[in-house]
């Protein structure tokens, strides 16, 4: 096996080693129930749908949209609880992207292994237009932090996480289709918005089998803000003067990037396959200098 191949297997192992331990209560899928124990007030480091059966712990853009939408931060009350919560998992999830930027991405994610393993199916090859890229942006600034926060049916009352509601395929295939299923229309609201997000998860799904993590390269806020953190990280990658340009960091690259052109891209998740792929060794990631 050759030395990117290596750095593959490596990671596989950590995402599915870490998506197992982000749903470690099966049972959930046998009872058909969500798990409430103590371990669910912790953020995991990726889209992991409190809504998931499985799933043991909460997913940081989730609540911190659930905290934005709320009474208390409306009314903009000073010294009430909820603007520290606030604060505190803005935190959690910058200090991700503050550490090693979007290593969470390629490594923790379990929606991210899943559009990895959707990629493997053979089918025909499609690159990403350029320009779609800087939506994932709009889609933190306006889905996953404006419309919670300012987007309410009246004065004094909670808004909604309008990210989870109206776009994230992650929660449609871990929480929104067991639960239609299980519910068979009986209690579960399966309307127009739920049609929708399916259509979005179905769209996401059949993309990602043509196109290399096209939700991580377009829509994913989580993304977005551990990417623009990235350019600051502790640990993030370089390119030496040695570097010849020959392509063959970008012929691995599961989002396709040139490294050499911004080693501190937003985009890049370091999975740290184009280390091993690079014939002079100039492409490396360690703590910054």
């Amino acid at each position: 096996m050759t030395r990117v191949g290596m750095a593959a297997l490596r990671q596989r192992l950590v995402q599915f080693s870490s998506a197992l331990a982000a749903n470690a209560w099966l049972q959930g899928w046998v009872e058909k129930g969500i798990y409430t124990g103590p371990l669910k007030v912790a953020c995991f480091p990726g889209l992991q749908c409190y809504s998931c059966p499985s799933s043991i712990a909460s997913c940081p853009l989730g609540s911190l949209q659930s905290l934005l939408a709320s009474p208390g931060i409306s009314l903009g009350s000073i010294g009430s609880t909820e603007p520290l919560t606030v604060l505190a998992i803005l935190g959690s999830i910058l200090f991700v992207g503050f550490l090693a930027g979007r290593f969470a991405c390629s490594h923790l994610c379990p929606f991210g292994l899943l559009q990895d393993l959707l990629y493997m199916i053979p089918a025909p090859r499609l690159r990403l237009p350029p320009g779609l890229r800087n939506a994932r942006f709009a889609v933190l600034a306006v889905f996953a932090v404006s419309l919670p926060l300012l987007l309410r049916p009246g004065p004094g009352m909670p808004g909604d996480p309008w990210f989870c509601k109206a776009v994230c395929p992650a929660g449609t295939v871990t929480g929104g289709w067991p639960f239609a299923l299980w519910d068979s229309g009986g209690t579960l609201e399966t309307g127009f918005l739920f049609a929708w997000k399916s259509a979005v998860a179905v769209l996401v799904i059949l993309w990602s089998v043509t196109t290399s993590r096209p939700f991580c390269r377009t829509l994913c806020p989580l993304g977005a803000a551990w990417g623009l953190a990235g350019r600051v990280s502790l640990f993030r990658m370089t390119v030496d003067r040695s570097c010849i340009r020959c392509g063959k960091c970008r012929e691995v690259c599961p989002v396709d990037i040139e490294i050499w052109k911004d080693p501190s891209s937003s985009t890049c998740i370091r999975c740290g396959r184009c280390v091993p792929a690079c014939p002079v060794a100039a492409v490396k990631n360690g703590l910054a200098k």
